[in-house]
């Protein structure tokens, strides 16, 4: 009896040190392809992003984030909501990088369906358009749910005291349906920052106090972006936001 105790302590040690170096060989071989395979999962939130939730957990994870650099997101995208197998090289997730939401991803070359599967429409179709000649400067008011859940941030872009009527052409991939005036970043989850449309620049900042909203450099700089602090707002117990700043033609 005590062997066998003994013999299946020795098999759990070894499949546990064999786990760890099947871990560690993510950073010693990063181009090695693996073939995993669960739901595919997307997360329509302030940043928005891919899933692959394991059918069973590996390299100590139970759900790794997908990415596609360099190669055509369409393939994943109509494949939201399925169960999929997925080929290609698992990484440990850069720390700091906004792109990354969980600690390890895999670089997507090949993806296909599992399963009985009706494809989804397109995320992403057609580049922005350029902001319309006749506006001089408009303002962008944002609503930023930071609680738990995938909660999208909602924009309303005014001009004159009108608000702006959104283009019908396309439906934008990161803030439908703005990008002519609006673009926003999240990177490290701790901050956000907000930019103009082309040709025109951040104005004035504002919003909830506990959001810190402040400028990157100064106002009307090129190079100035609208920043608020969601990690020191959440942490004062604030999580439904009403954020925003103002544009103007750059000189």
């Amino acid at each position: 009896m005590k062997a066998a105790v003994a013999m299946l302590l020795l098999s759990c040690c070894v499949m546990g040190l064999a786990e760890q170096q099947r871990s560690s060989s993510l950073v010693n071989e990063p181009d090695v392809p693996f073939t995993l395979s669960g739901q595919l999962i997307y997360h329509d939130g302030i940043r928005k992003w891919f899933e692959l939730k394991l059918d069973r957990a590996q390299f100590g994870q139970g759900s790794i984030q997908l990415v596609s650099w360099g190669q055509d997101w369409k393939q994943i995208e109509v494949l939201r909501g399925c169960r999929v197998r997925s080929n290609g090289p698992v990484f440990l997730s850069p720390l700091g990088d906004y792109h990354y939401s969980l600690k390890t991803a895999q670089s997507v070359q090949h993806i296909e369906s599992v399963a009985t599967c009706t494809l989804k429409p397109l995320i992403q179709v057609g580049p922005p358009e350029k902001p319309d000649k006749s506006i001089h400067d408009y303002r962008v008011d944002m609503r930023v749910n930071n609680s738990p859940g995938d909660h999208p941030v909602v924009f309303r872009v005014t001009s004159a005291g009108k608000e702006l009527e959104p283009s019908a052409s396309y439906a934008s991939y990161h803030l439908e349906p703005w990008t002519s005036y609006v673009s926003s970043r999240l990177p490290g989850g701790s901050a956000l920052y907000g930019t103009c449309g082309e040709g025109f620049v951040v104005d004035e900042v504002f919003g909830t106090p506990q959001a810190s909203p402040s400028h990157l450099t100064e106002s009307r700089d090129s190079l100035d972006m609208a920043m608020f602090n969601l990690e020191r707002a959440v942490s004062s117990g604030n999580t439904d936001l009403h954020l925003g700043y103002t544009c103007v033609r750059r000189p």
